[in-house]
């Protein structure tokens, strides 16, 4: 073999080493290489990192986790399979993202993370996910984010004081589609990364999304008004490749689940700071607050859960016993 076929074998299979999520051992530290949804720059992989620093800390010794990067390693909605088959041993993102491979994890509409752990909710995920994407269900952080709706004008009212959409389009993701429709608006589904454009040109009348993307897209600049209460709140999940998990020394297991349950707490907390920050700041540039009186804000919350508890039971690919998940969750 010549010298630059040679080289470049060599490199091919020093790149995939690099990559597997088989774990690397440096003595007796196991080093597990991690990926985010987002760029590293991004404030969802940001806080990541902040958790993967106390971890790393923690777990001196046993583990080390290893961020290896975002979607330029592998595009986020292919991450789940992409971990499965062995590119890396951890990922970190929104739930949703895979909800067509994993349906259930709607299940985070209904509850919260301290919540889902005490009921039993979060084990029955857990179990679930292990069967269907041979991952285990580590933690779900940054709870705190909530997914509200924007408007460029102040927005009806009904007669109780509740929200009437008639004649407004509004951008939207497939997960909160049917609700707009339901409140008498037209939901224009778009990415993210459309928003801005729609906005400035008045394809769209409004958008839902969460705080941290307003201010980091800066579409304040085009929205003036936000509606209180947010209709859900995020579901970011820390998975990790069920192999690789089992194939840690207990001690490690039993350190990386405590520290998983302990950053829901933190994380959370964190998250609802900067929510309160970013409220702050979005007054004083001249935003207001459509607050929607208890009976109807109920009403309104009610509404969502009540679009994916139905898609939830129309969903042929979930497994689990949505009676028994109904009951965890206390959902009538």
């Amino acid at each position: 073999m010549s010298i630059k076929p040679l080289c470049t074998a060599i490199l091919t299979a020093v790149t995939a080493a690099l990559l597997t999520a088989s774990p690397l051992v440096v003595g007796e530290e196991v080093v597990l290489k991690a990926v985010t949804a987002w760029p590293r720059s991004n404030p969802g992989s940001q806080n990541f990192l902040r958790f993967v620093d106390k971890a790393n800390k923690a777990g001196k010794g046993m583990f080390r986790i290893q961020y290896i990067g975002g979607p330029e390693v592998t595009k986020p909605r292919e991450q789940p399979n992409a971990m499965r088959n062995g590119l890396f041993a951890m990922m970190y993102g929104p739930g949703p993202y895979y909800s067509g491979l994993f349906p259930e994890v709607d299940f985070i509409q209904f509850t919260t993370p301290a919540e889902a752990r005490a009921s039993g909710a979060f084990e029955m995920i857990r179990q679930s996910m292990k069967e269907k994407m041979a991952a285990r269900f580590m933690g779900w952080f940054d709870s705190g984010l909530g997914l509200y709706l924007f408007t460029l004008n102040e927005p009806k009212r009904t007669a109780s004081g509740g929200l009437d959409l008639t004649g407004l389009k509004l951008r939207s993701s497939p997960a909160y589609r049917d609700f707009i429709r339901a409140l008498g608006g037209t939901a224009v589904v778009m990415s993210p990364g459309d928003i801005y454009t729609a906005l400035q040109r008045g394809t769209v009348d409004g958008t839902g999304t969460g705080l941290q993307v307003l201010v980091d897209e800066k579409l304040e600049k085009f929205v003036k008004y936000r509606i209180e209460p947010p209709m859900s709140h995020t579901g970011i999940f820390m998975i990790m490749n069920q192999k690789v998990y089992d194939g840690l020394a207990k001690q490690a297991r039993e350190l990386l689940d405590k520290l998983s349950a302990d950053w829901e707490v933190e994380s959370r907390a964190f998250q609802e700071g900067k929510e309160a920050e970013h409220k702050v700041k979005l007054a004083a540039a001249g935003m207001k607050t459509v607050t929607l009186p208890e009976p109807e804000g109920k009403k309104f919350v009610a509404l969502f859960r009540e679009g994916v508890w139905g898609r939830m039971v129309k969903n042929k690919k979930i497994k689990i016993d949505l009676n028994e998940l109904k009951r965890m969750l206390h959902y009538n």
